[in-house]
């Protein structure tokens, strides 16, 4: 969905591109799975547990009783351009926020606590506005949004979940708040409005200066930029606060800090599924690059080369897009390359050192000699003075 004009002539967001790369990964590489969470049996399972949930937790708010709230709510869904019924509903929880309940052909927004009570009426369009994004996101598409979820959240479930499972369903779950908090940005028109809704929200105060939280916000994330967000390096509050200020301000910066701000630098232990492809690509466009030399064309290596990555084929070494970004990552990434090109330096014993001079030469070039030096020291046991001794070689040899 691009950015789409409603009928009403108000602009909607569009969505953002980590959820379209995610759905096209999981539809791709777990078809299977993806099929069977698609089915009809267990999409309207999904959809008759979620109304049971509703009769369960909430309260259907009468029309009639509340028709200053329904009045707004169906103004909100007018300029979005949804023309579901809108059905809102008081939870029986004290916790104080408010969530879209997903049905496709019912927008049902339930409020929990006393949120509505510390709104004025522009902050309570923003709310409005945020949950109906919510419904916008899952229903457009195909539905394929809210599959995506409902995939991730069954396989972080089960007993052989990875930690990108959960990791890509905490982005996932972060980016969609900060789509819902442009959707409502768009809908007020007021940067103040949208994250005083926030920090009500999360915090029930009343007076305070959207100002100086969004400095607060700034100053606590720069302590740690480079981290990302996993919910409590960085609350969500400090990032969702930072992503509406810089999209009121300027919309193509805002997005080009979005995925910084958010997921900061690759770590090694901390990757999502799309890090993890975009990490396997990287990997082997390496392989491919050291490889490259006449030498790199034994049988041994091209065998070694496969069984790392069946994708791999001589001569790859045209392909280096990405191998500079190397030296900025952190040290985690810097030693996993290390010891991969470790690795293929060592496993034909009929070359000799002659990839092993050129493992040197090559992580010199690609910025993470010193992660190389390391696990040739403690991996390969060569001590500091054969190191030395080898680096000076293969500068003086120039390979």
């Amino acid at each position: 969905m691009q950015e789409e004009l409603t009928e009403t002539g108000m602009t909607v967001p569009e969505f953002l591109p980590y959820h379209r790369q995610l759905a096209d990964l999981l539809s791709r590489h777990e078809d299977g799975i993806w099929a069977w969470f698609a089915s009809d049996k267990l999409t309207a399972q999904a959809f008759d547990e979620q109304r049971l949930y509703l009769l369960k937790s909430s309260i259907r708010l009468d029309e009639d009783t509340h028709p200053a709230i329904y009045a707004v709510a169906r103004e909100v869904a007018a300029r979005l351009g949804i023309d579901a019924p809108v059905v809102l509903h008081q939870g029986m929880g004290g916790n104080r926020n408010a969530a879209l309940v997903y049905l496709p052909d019912e927008l049902n927004i339930r409020f929990d606590g006393d949120i509505l009570a510390l709104l004025d009426p522009l902050e309570t369009r923003c709310l409005l506005a945020h949950e109906m994004a919510h419904f916008l996101h899952q229903t457009r598409e195909g539905q394929r949004h809210f599959l995506t979820d409902r995939m991730l959240r069954w396989i972080c479930g089960e007993p052989g979940a990875h930690l990108a499972h959960a990791r890509s369903l905490w982005l996932s779950r972060l980016y969609q708040e900060i789509f819902a908090d442009r959707v409502a940005l768009a809908v007020s028109g007021s940067r103040d409005a949208t994250i005083a809704t926030l920090i009500k929200a999360t915090t029930g105060l009343q007076q305070f200066s959207v100002d100086d939280y969004v400095v607060q916000a700034h100053k606590a994330v720069a302590l740690n930029d480079d981290a990302g967000s996993d919910g409590s390096s960085h609350p969500e509050t400090f990032i969702r606060a930072i992503a509406l200020d810089a999209w009121a301000n300027d919309r193509a910066a805002a997005d080009a800090r979005l995925a910084p701000l958010i997921e900061g630098k690759w770590r090694l232990d901390q990757l999502d599924l799309l890090a993890q492809a975009a990490l396997s690509d990287l990997t082997l466009k390496l392989i491919g690059a050291f490889l490259a030399p006449e030498w790199g064309g034994s049988e041994t290596l091209e065998a070694h080369a496969r069984s790392f990555d069946p994708r791999f084929e001589r001569p790859m070494q045209s392909d280096t897009a990405g191998l500079a970004d190397i030296a900025d990552m952190g040290d985690s990434l810097k030693s996993y390359f290390a010891q991969v090109i470790a690795d293929f330096a060592t496993v034909d014993a009929d070359l000799e050192d002659v990839p092993l001079l050129a493992a040197l030469a090559f992580s010199a070039r690609w910025g993470f000699a010193e992660a190389f030096d390391a696990v040739a020291n403690t991996d390969l046991g060569l001590t500091k003075k054969k190191l030395a001794d080898l680096r000076a070689a293969a500068a003086g040899a120039g390979t």
